[in-house]
């Protein structure tokens, strides 16, 4: 039973390293939209919801992870690199490569009313705003 605490209690450290560099990074823009860099993404804000329309061409569901917390909105994961097997690369732009788009929002939202979906290599992001304001 206590080596199961302390799995616990290191991977609580784990996550809390992670997650207080995250706020670090994201505390230190002084926009309200916090540039990464990542795959190009276009973001629409209505009176009602906000919709993050980010291009992961080539992308599955399991190749990256969308997260909130507060009024912050992650996008990470790994393009995963082509496998051909008996060729010779003339050219190689399409590398495996890491990527994380951080988009805080200037406004409180509904986290109980987000929704993300992936159709032809975009992904769609739809969040409810909240009736609180951000400065």
């Amino acid at each position: 039973m206590q080596d199961r605490i302390e799995k616990i209690k290191f991977i609580h450290g784990l996550f809390k390293k992670e997650l207080d560099e995250l706020l670090r990074f994201a505390n230190s823009a002084k926009a309200s939209l916090t540039e990464t860099q990542g795959p190009p993404m276009d973001i629409v804000i209505s009176d009602k919801d906000v919709n993050l329309y980010i291009e992961l061409p080539g992308l599955s569901a399991d190749d990256f992870t969308v997260y909130q917390l507060d009024d912050l909105i992650v996008v990470e994961g790994m393009r995963p690199k082509e496998n051909i097997e008996q060729v010779r690369f003339i050219r190689v732009e399409r590398e495996a490569v890491w990527f994380r788009r951080v988009v805080r929002l200037p406004f409180c939202v509904n986290d109980s009313e987000t929704t993300a979906k992936l159709k032809e290599g975009v992904l769609t992001v739809k969040i409810s705003r909240c009736a609180c304001e951000i400065e």
